[in-house]
């Protein structure tokens, strides 16, 4: 190898692990112990495996001993320009059996990157594989070295292969876009619809769209939020490629008129995935959206979601009342679903019986009884929801109010001791209160049962590997209200862009919130003036902290950009007040700016607090002197 090593001066990773102040003598001691400890006929763990295992220490922590240990360079892939052509001189199936990843090719060296550096019969194996006379290794966390073997081989860095290989298939495909037998069972097709799926697994995509158009087939993923282009097969592909798809969800292949639904599992790395298929037939054949569901495993706890402290309390305080109606709402695609399971997850416990009623069912969970909503047999939500209260439950879970029955069956049921969670699509926690009543619901049913509405986006999070301090752009602080006076104190974050994250500069999402407790003032206003405005304004009265503010907090600490808030919350048509000294952003009802004492000028009487002429030097109304100043402030009566 390129980096040699004097054997001599190797120091051993638990050793060097204790002196970093990493581990301490008894965590190597059973790290080692663990290690020693393997089923007959299965191979012997590294320790670097073990220690990560156990707990004791990060992939990036062993990364960082194992450089330092062997003396070799290491390096952060999520930082480095990583060629998808320089990996594949690997064979796929060596690199990822071997964990190594070809970085960059001079002349007959290569520049390797590995998490286990002492394997040296996978390094044997690089050098025989692609023909090179010397290898540089460097050290590498793990994960990064298979999300980049993963990245290089996926359909967006090269779809060229898959392409040329279903080229020939159906290439005089009919007007009819009709596909023989043997075109769905052709082995190009097989592949191209395996690749494309197991693929988008592996992108972290939520839904795949397959979509025919006038020449060809187009694919496209959804990864956070957003879609993006991945590749485009020769339209003679399109019926085959549908067929396949059909055959996998249980759908019928010969009708093409009519929309079908469906569900499939698939097989990617080990894993077993639950998709949801739904076809739709369109000007140039059906056009097909592949819902990738989350695994159980994969639910997020509430405190992974993006709620604050004190957001998380206020929830959970709500989740251990042995009655109530906890409403989440929020559009199709802010994270209802996630939020919800969380919730489940918080409270599942084995003295409690707890029932979903769903449409479909998304998540599989072990140990509560799911029910999915069938409405050709009769099972609607209402329907449902009776028979589940029949079923002595402690907690139900609908998973949506889409009618009066059900809005009015929900809440009855967190009168008779039952706590209730379910879901509406309304903009914000205000309106969804008043949706209910606009279904037809009493407001005094709402105002008894309700306990607590929560509102949610979800907001594209700075890729880790790229993401640099950065100023927003004037336009941006001017449509959100704000001035670069407000950002006092901020760390604003924005990814630049790798390979890490596709280019986009975010990976992951997470949520902002609105949350929205049911006091006893707001069961007053509800039962007295039940109006968006008025609920609205007792909510703010007690400090409910809203969406845009919840965003800008979370761009403010570096966990989103200034941009994705103005994207995922709504523009305030007016700005409010600012203070002409230092232009940070003030409240209607303040007179002077809290942060340097500047007087701020009100057109209003401080005695009566009615609107006043510039030219007026007394309120005609309560006879207020008026004298202004270069920072006018009306002076108030003396006694």
């Amino acid at each position: 190898m390129g980096q040699a090593v004097d054997r001599n001066r190797r120091r051993r990773l638990g050793e060097v692990l204790v002196g970093q102040g990493v581990l301490t003598e008894e965590q190597v001691s059973a790290a080692l112990q663990s290690q020693q400890d393997v089923p007959e006929g299965r191979p012997r763990r590294r320790l670097g495996q073990v220690i990560i295992e156990c707990g004791f220490a990060t992939e990036r922590q062993i990364a960082e001993a194992l450089a330092e240990a062997l003396g070799l360079p290491l390096v952060d892939l999520g930082r480095t320009l990583v060629v998808p052509e320089a990996v594949r001189l690997l064979p796929r199936a060596v690199a990822e059996r071997s964990g190594v990843l070809v970085i960059a090719k001079d002349g007959g060296r290569l520049t390797v990157a590995t998490a286990d550096p002492t394997n040296v019969l996978a390094l044997d194996d690089v050098k025989l594989y692609t023909g090179a006379l010397e290898l540089h290794v460097v050290v590498a966390v793990d994960s990064q070295v298979r999300d980049h073997l993963a990245r290089s081989w996926s359909l967006s860095e090269d779809s060229s292969g898959m392409s040329t290989l279903v080229q020939d298939i159906g290439s005089n495909e009919e007007e009819n876009d009709s596909a023989s037998a043997q075109a769905v069972e052709a082995a190009p097709i097989v592949r191209l619809v395996d690749v494309v799926l197991a693929d988008a697994v592996r992108a972290r995509a939520s839904d795949v769209h397959v979509e025919p158009q006038a020449g060809d087939l187009r694919i496209r993923y959804r990864v956070d939020g957003l879609l993006r282009d991945v590749m485009t097969v020769p339209r003679g592909a399109t019926a085959a490629a549908v067929s396949r798809i059909k055959i996998l969800s249980g759908l019928d292949i010969a009708e093409r008129r009519k929309p079908q639904d469906g569900r499939a599992k698939l097989s990617v790395d080990g894993y077993t995935v639950e998709a949801r298929i739904s076809t739709l037939p369109t000007l140039h054949g059906e056009k097909v959206v592949i819902r990738i569901l989350p695994r159980a495993d994969n639910v997020p706890l509430l405190s992974a979601t993006g709620l604050t402290p004190a957001q998380q309390n206020v929830l959970a305080g709500a989740l251990q009342q042995a009655q109530g109606l906890v409403l989440i709402t929020g559009p199709t695609g802010s994270g209802k679903t996630n939020t919800l399971y969380a919730s489940i997850q918080q409270v599942s416990t084995p003295d409690r019986n707890i029932v979903t009623l769903e449409d479909p069912v998304e998540v599989q969970v072990a140990g509560i009884t799911q029910v999915q909503v069938h409405e050709r047999s009769g099972l609607t939500f209402a329907r449902g929801l009776r028979s589940i209260l029949r079923q002595d439950p402690d907690i139900v879970l609908v998973g949506e109010v889409r009618d009066q029955e059900t809005a009015e069956l929900a809440l009855q049921a967190s009168l008779t001791g039952h706590l209730v969670l379910t879901t509406l699509h309304t903009n914000d926690a205000v309106s969804a209160i008043t949706r209910l009543v606009d279904m037809g619901v009493e407001p005094f049913l709402v105002a008894s049962s309700l306990t607590l509405v929560v509102a949610q986006r979800l907001v594209r999070t700075p890729c880790e590997a790229c993401a640099a301090p950065y100023a927003p752009a004037p336009r941006v602080l001017e449509m959100l209200g704000l001035h670069e006076a407000d950002l006092a104190g901020a760390t604003p974050r924005m990814g630049r862009g790798c390979a890490d994250c596709g280019g986009t500069g975010y990976r992951g999402r997470t949520g902002i919130y609105e949350v929205l407790p049911i006091s006893a003032t707001l069961r007053k206003v509800l039962l007295a003036t039940p109006t968006e405005a008025a609920i609205g304004a007792a909510a703010r009265d007690q400090g409910m902290t809203t969406l845009r503010a919840s965003a800008l907090a979370a761009a403010h600490r570096g966990a989103t950009s200034y941009e994705e808030v103005l994207r995922v919350t709504q523009v305030d048509a007016v700005a409010g007040p600012r203070c002409p000294s230092c232009a940070r952003s003030l409240a209607d009802d303040m007179v002077v700016c809290p942060w340097d004492g500047t007087p701020v000028r009100r057109d209003l009487c401080l005695g009566c607090e009615r609107p006043l002429l510039d030219e007026w030097s007394t309120c005609p109304w309560c006879k207020t002197a008026v004298t202004r100043t270069e920072l006018p402030i009306p002076r108030r009566r003396e006694p």
